[in-house]
């Protein structure tokens, strides 16, 4: 123990009485602190001038008018962004835009295009197109740049998300065209209204579907006497005295075809609506599906099984409701000479695409049966399926339309060829082969027109059940102020409602440890990577071994000896070293410290540590411990967590991580500077000093076995004269 304080004191007297030596030390003392500091000041805020950054803008928005609102997004961005300091925003057009950006001269640019507000409003024309921003960003300038401009772009999208719900909730006020004295004070008279309304068209469809029941009924019986008319053809020659009967019968068949035939087109016409109704259905059946299964990820999986099924029976009627079209629309194109060619193909196109959806809600079945999951794409699957199964219905009526008059007169020709049929002598000279074929055509049309009407009676009754619905709900709702609250705001403020919409939730934020600015947040980082550099700038200038005739001086010394003795001199410039980092950190720099005690105790302890380590490696094995020192230096910098959390490095640096004193140090500075959690500050010091172990077994154990090693690899060099 002697001989190690009489190094230590050796070395003390040697440094006072060399001024050269005393102005070195001083230097390597005070060196480690300096860039700690500039580091930390250069990253004091520089968040929070972000307002230098140069961010080129241009609008070319013409505007849009809607319902006599004069609508510019692109002028409110601007006006906006005027009013905004987070970036250094350069108001230009847009090759001056495109083009700086290319140079360097702005960071960033955005160009909002001409039609941004017709786009933007034209969810209201039932033809939306989504509005775009073009943005431009240069990567090589910097590499943190693109970051904060990128931050810049979101802000400006989240400001033209709230403008245009804001808008959008204006518009709806001016088209409902209500004031909040109707809605406040008459809310029982408009529903009563529209109760009485939904009963009138009740009323005419309950009159409606009477109508249809006695046609049906018209067209049973006249089927039956078009089937016994048949029978009598044969009979017709014999027996002349009952032509006249007979053919009365027949244009009372004919007479009871004309008056069906007449409303054929019509009733055609309404089963392809009854597709498209059979669609929204279906969507909203799956809306409803898949909204309970965002709404509650518990939902029983059989009842949604149930729901699907229940969408495939749905299919089914509306298939053989389709089949039933194609296959009159066949006999039309047969017995009226009419081309049926595209609605039957588009009508053909709608019964795959509804076996389709049939199929692939069997395959959603199978899987929801097999793995107790809601496919996460099923609802997407069924809306593009259901979305081409309108369109194909819709395609369909519309080609229907356009052949719809031609089917009217080839009717009303067959009919006025058929009147002749009365004409007795016209009777007499057609054959019985000619009048068997006229009656059987008729009678297949019959069959085709009874068909027909027994649909539109099931869809009558659906379209009744969903009327009373409706009408006992607005019931409900005069009890309620529901409505009322929703419908008021709108109409007395649609702005402050504008603004709700377009943000309805609120972030408040909790800091846990707060912290000031940027600088404090980095100061661990920093002042741990500048105690280490201090360790690194000591081994650098300082011997590490005793010389000779230091040895001579000081009689009998053990290599352990020599390793303390010397070590003390490095041990008291360490702790110098974090003297001057910690107190220029706390009162030149004033980082945020919530308790600056333990600030620098974890300075003084970490100097310690790296000092004992570094100085061990190089005390062992020479150059090649101080080019380890820089190599473990730059591993620390890269995977101790100081700048990037240690969870998104590469998995290379997340596997060294706990093997780093750095960390440890730097974790148990950030406890001192934001507030300390006691456990996990002293958790964090006992693993920074557990790094002492294999410094002193590198320092003590190691080092005897590779003395000889060293000094030929040592000799080498110098005789290189290359190496300091």
């Amino acid at each position: 123990m002697k001989n190690i304080f009489r190094i230590f004191i050796q070395d003390i007297r040697n440094i006072r009485k060399n001024l050269i030596i005393f102005i070195v030390v001083i230097g390597i003392t005070i060196l480690p602190a300096l860039y700690a500091w500039f580091n930390i000041a250069a990253n004091w805020d520089p968040y929070s001038n972000t307002g230098e950054l140069p961010f080129a803008v241009c609008s070319e928005d013409k505007g849009y008018t809607f319902k006599n609102i004069k609508i510019n997004a692109g002028d409110k961005i601007v006006d906006g962004l005027k009013e905004n300091d987070k970036m250094g925003w350069r108001f230009v057009t847009s090759d001056e835009a495109i083009q700086g950006v290319k140079s360097g001269k702005y960071y960033a640019a955005v160009i909002i295009p001409k039609d941004f507000s017709k786009n933007l409003i034209s969810v209201t024309t039932g033809n939306p197109e989504q509005a775009k921003l073009q943005y431009y960003v240069n990567n090589k300038i910097n590499a943190i740049a693109p970051k904060i401009t990128d931050k810049g772009i979101e802000a400006i999208e989240q400001s033209v998300d709230e403008q245009y719900v804001s808008t959008i909730a204006e518009t709806a006020s001016t088209v409902l065209g209500l004031t909040s004295e109707e809605i406040e004070d008459k809310k029982d008279e408009l529903a009563e209204k529209l109760v009485d309304a939904l009963n009138t068209a009740k009323d005419d469809i309950d009159s409606f579907s009477a109508t249809n029941d006695l046609l049906i009924s018209t067209l049973k019986s006249t089927d039956t006497l078009v089937k016994n008319t048949k029978s009598l053809i044969p009979g017709i020659k014999k027996d002349l005295s009952r032509a006249g009967i007979m053919i009365g019968d027949i244009k009372s068949v004919l007479d009871g075809v004309k008056d069906t035939a007449g409303q054929f087109t019509e009733s055609i016409e309404e089963l392809f609506d009854d597709g498209e109704i059979y669609a929204d259905d279906i969507s909203k059946r799956t809306d409803e599906i898949f909204e309970k299964v965002k709404e509650d990820s518990d939902l029983d999986v059989e009842k949604v099984i149930d729901k699907l099924n229940a969408i495939q029976s749905v299919s089914n009627v509306q298939l053989n409701k389709t089949k039933s079209i194609v296959k009159t629309l066949g006999r039309v194109n047969i017995n009226l000479d009419v081309s049926v060619k595209m609605p039957l193909k588009h009508l053909n196109k709608g019964i795959d695409k509804i076996n389709k959806l049939n199929e692939k809600n069997t395959d959603i079945v199978k899987k929801i049966k097999e793995t107790g999951e809601i496919p996460s794409d099923a609802e997407s699957q069924i809306e593009d399926i259901v979305s081409s199964i309108e369109s194909e219905f819709t395609a369909a009526r519309t080609a229907y339309k356009g052949i719809k008059s031609d089917i009217d007169k080839a009717f009303s020709k067959s009919m006025d060829s058929l009147d002749g049929i009365a004409d007795f002598s016209t009777t007499l000279s057609l054959s019985d082969k000619d009048l068997k074929k006229v009656v059987d055509s008729g009678s297949d049309l019959i069959v085709s027109l009874e068909d027909i009407f027994i649909n539109l009676d099931g869809y009558f009754k659906k379209i009744d059940k969903k009327i009373d619905d409706t009408i006992k709900h607005i019931n409900n709702l005069k009890k309620d102020d529901t409505l009322e609250n929703m419908l008021l705001p709108i109409i007395k403020n649609p702005k402050q409602l504008g603004e709700f919409i377009s943000n309805p939730v609120e972030t408040e934020t909790n800091s846990i440890y707060p912290v000031d600015n940027y600088g404090s947040a980095m100061t661990p980082f920093y002042s741990s990577l500048a105690l280490w550099v201090g360790g690194v700038v000591l081994v650098a200038v300082l011997a590490v071994d005793l010389t000779e005739s230091y040895r001579r001086k000081i009689l009998n010394t053990k290599p352990s000896q020599e390793f303390f003795g010397r070590y003390l001199l490095f041990f008291m410039m360490g702790q110098i070293q974090a003297w001057i980092i910690a107190l220029g950190d706390l009162f030149f720099l004033k980082a945020q410290c919530k308790n600056p005690v333990l600030f620098v105790l974890t300075c003084l302890v970490s100097s310690f540590v790296y000092t004992l380590f570094i100085y061990s490696i190089t005390i062992t094995f020479s150059v090649i411990g101080k080019a380890l020192a820089v190599i473990i230096l730059v591993l620390q910098i890269a995977g101790s967590g100081g700048t990037f959390p240690v969870e998104v490095l590469p998995p290379a640096f997340r596997t060294m991580s706990p093997f780093l004193p750095f960390r440890y140090g730097i974790d148990a500075m950030r406890e001192c500077i934001v507030g300390a959690d006691m456990s996990s500050y002293w958790t964090n010091m006992g693993k920074l000093l557990l790094f002492l172990i294999p410094g002193l077994i590198i320092g003590l154990l190691l080092r005897k076995p590779c003395i000889k090693i060293i000094e030929f690899f040592n000799n080498k060099i110098e005789d290189s004269d290359l190496v300091i």
